[in-house]
């Protein structure tokens, strides 16, 4: 007879390393922003309403970073926890012996976490944390002001990698901006002249990575499937692009986007979902 939740908590906490990492990466961003802004050459220049409204879409889009990471982090999509026995009868339920428990459709073990996921994605190597059910929603903020916050980044720091670059003839330009590492090593640059290099490049190539990952799992939000889903060509759960949305975000899913802590509740548990047959859609 299997447990009626997953392994305890010990057992399953996901991986601290990953979220470290990235923390000392952003640590590291502000840094050099700061720096860049007080002892180097300053933002660009901008007027006293341009720069107000600087200051506040830059409040906005950290508020909303942090919020949807604390949110993300805080929110357990595991299935530890969840009265699961007796209950797994239904079309779609499994057995997951890793967690000695029977598990609902569109759920998975992740051997990262340790323990099964409710409507699971994807593990997250950035943040060491599943992506399923109860986090799908500040996970796609996360993606959307991740990018805003890059770009943002990326446009202060514009002035300064500028005049760098100007300084030097184009091949060592190309060089500095393809292989700053190697152009540490090699002393054909200053550790402060790396710093801005790579944080810059990190920067864009973050901005550009979480663009794509946000326009990737916009499109699985429109057609209400996972990851997994997707790749193996199930449409079993798709309800139409509204009640898709409804199902992700909660019936203010055109607000949460604004801002994290807007009480959008979630119309399902994670554990029996409505089909496409049950609606008399057709999968497509």
């Amino acid at each position: 007879m299997g447990q009626p939740w997953a392994v305890g908590s010990a057992e399953g906490a996901p991986a601290r390393l990953p979220l470290v990492l990235t923390a000392l990466w952003a640590a590291a961003v502000g840094l050099e922003l700061a720096y860049v802004l007080v002892l180097g050459p300053g933002p660009p220049p901008l007027g006293p309403l341009a720069r107000a409204l600087q200051l506040v879409l830059a409040a906005f889009q950290l508020l909303n970073l942090l919020g949807n990471v604390g949110l993300f982090l805080r929110s357990d999509p595991s299935i530890r926890g969840v009265m699961l026995a007796g209950r797994g009868l239904g079309q779609g339920w499994a057995y997951c012996y890793q967690c000695q428990s029977q598990v609902p459709p569109r759920s998975g073990h992740c051997s990262a976490c340790r323990v099964c996921i409710l409507r699971r994605d994807h593990h997250c190597r950035l943040l060491g944390r599943c992506v399923g059910f109860h986090n799908y929603r500040p996970f796609l903020c996360l993606l959307l002001h991740a990018a805003g916050v890059l770009l943002h980044i990326s446009v202060l720091l514009g002035p300064a990698l500028s005049a760098l670059l100007r300084a030097h003839a184009p091949l060592h330009t190309a060089a500095l901006l393809l292989l700053p590492w190697l152009m540490l090593l090699t002393g054909r640059v200053s550790l402060a002249q790396f710093a801005l290099a790579f944080v810059t490049d990190t920067c864009v190539a973050g901005a550009l990575l979480c663009g794509a990952g946000l326009l990737f799992h916009g499109m699985l939000l429109l057609r209400g499937q996972t990851t997994w889903e997707w790749a193996r060509g199930q449409h079993s759960y798709d309800l139409g692009p509204c009640h898709n949305l409804q199902a992700a975000l909660g019936p203010r899913w055109v607000l949460v986007w604004l801002w994290p802590f807007l009480a959008s509740p979630l119309p399902g548990d994670g554990i029996t979902f409505q089909t496409a047959a049950d609606v008399g859609l057709t999968p497509s």
